[in-house]
């Protein structure tokens, strides 16, 4: 694979599309994969996670004879729950076990992958948690909200009247709007099919940028690649929970 991205994970060939081809199938849960494993942070928790993991099963043994009477006993094992109110692995109830806290700090359930696992999602080693979509509650200062994006749309409500027939027609209205922005070209629609040329172009610009790549060798992956590698910095580090939603 030549470079290395980081200890864990082999940096593949930014400047051979066809070392990207396996993106071809890839559902949306593991797109999301792909760009949160290359989140340095998450690559550097990862690897202190691991350290200790090692030393834990070291010392008390790892299924089926581990002693995990003892283990729970060890400070190293936990994290206090008031840290990590999402985690689920509990312990007495104060507790919440360092790997179920550190997947939930990154949105996923099961044990944390190594950033060098190629597929646990599919493997089924990875489960994306629930990303609740808000809608906002825009007031008189939120005007900038809307701020030139074709995808922003702002309607009133009148709370003084009943609200089912407005939400009704307001859904309608929305429908009809979203097929016209969407015909135009001024909204692209946010599916794995409409984005993943983009999306597959956005992991080489990042393994290009990680690899030292000069600013040719990333116009040659995509013209517009300093618009998309902020874009795909913006999925590593946190957009990848939303991405994980996107439709097939």
């Amino acid at each position: 694979m030549g470079l290395r991205y980081h200890p864990h994970m082999e940096l593949r060939r930014w400047n051979d599309p066809q070392d990207y081809a396996f993106t071809q199938h890839l559902s949306a849960a593991q797109w999301a994969w792909e760009f949160l494993r290359r989140n340095p942070i998450y690559q550097a928790e990862w690897s202190a996670f691991d350290a200790v993991w090692r030393e834990l099963e070291a010392e008390y043994g790892a299924p089926p004879n581990r002693d995990f009477c003892a283990w729970k006993l060890d400070s190293r094992a936990w994290v206090n729950a008031v840290d990590c109110p999402e985690g689920d692995c509990r312990v007495d109830r104060d507790k919440v076990l360092i790997e179920c806290a550190l997947g939930a700090r990154w949105g996923f359930y099961k044990f944390p992958p190594s950033p060098a696992d190629d597929d646990p999602v599919g493997e089924g080693r990875l489960t994306w948690r629930k990303v609740e979509l808000e809608a906002p509650i825009l007031g008189p200062d939120d005007v900038g909200w809307l701020g030139g994006d074709a995808a922003h749309v702002a309607m009133g409500f009148d709370l003084s009247l009943p609200l089912r027939d407005q939400i009704e027609r307001a859904k309608r209205l929305l429908q009809l709007l979203q097929r016209q922005r969407r015909r135009s070209g001024e909204v692209q629609a946010l599916s794995i099919v409409a984005q993943r040329e983009r999306l597959c172009a956005s992991l080489r610009l990042l393994d290009a940028g990680t690899a030292g790549a000069p600013e040719a060798a990333l116009m040659a992956i995509s013209g517009d690649w300093r618009e998309l590698l902020e874009q795909a910095c913006a999925m590593r580090d946190g957009g990848y929970r939303q991405l994980a939603t996107w439709p097939g």
